[in-house]
């Protein structure tokens, strides 16, 4: 049997207009992505990626322009590792280079794995 995956779900208020990260910020970001993704090669499944800020929501037929919650709420972005446990897989997410951004914290979810 495989092991168990579970997709960290990124929350926090990740887009600043007012500061935008410079192209020295980006790399320094990119070199810890990377550090982390080496590190834990193994576990990683999908490294993920961002979501933009804007959507669609659809309730009931209806679509609207969305999404619509609260600024500590917004989904940013997303991987998937796989762990034996929960305490393994928050070992990878307590490494994870979104823990730096002030703010931000990942939700560890369990997928079931119907697919």
């Amino acid at each position: 049997m495989a092991q168990p995956k579970y997709m960290l779900i990124y929350r926090g208020p990740f887009a600043n207009a007012d500061h935008p990260p410079s192209p020295e910020e980006m790399q320094q970001t990119m070199v810890r992505w990377d550090a982390w993704k080496q590190k834990f090669k193994g576990q990683i499944v999908d490294l993920g990626d961002g979501l933009r800020p804007s959507g669609k929501r659809l309730s009931g037929g209806v679509v609207t322009d969305g999404p619509y919650v609260e600024s500590k709420d917004i989904i940013g972005g997303y991987s998937i590792v796989t762990a034996e446990t929960y305490e393994q897989a928050v070992v990878v997410a307590r490494e994870c280079p979104i823990t730096a951004l002030p703010g931000a914290t990942i939700e560890i979810r369990e997928l079931i794995g119907y697919a």
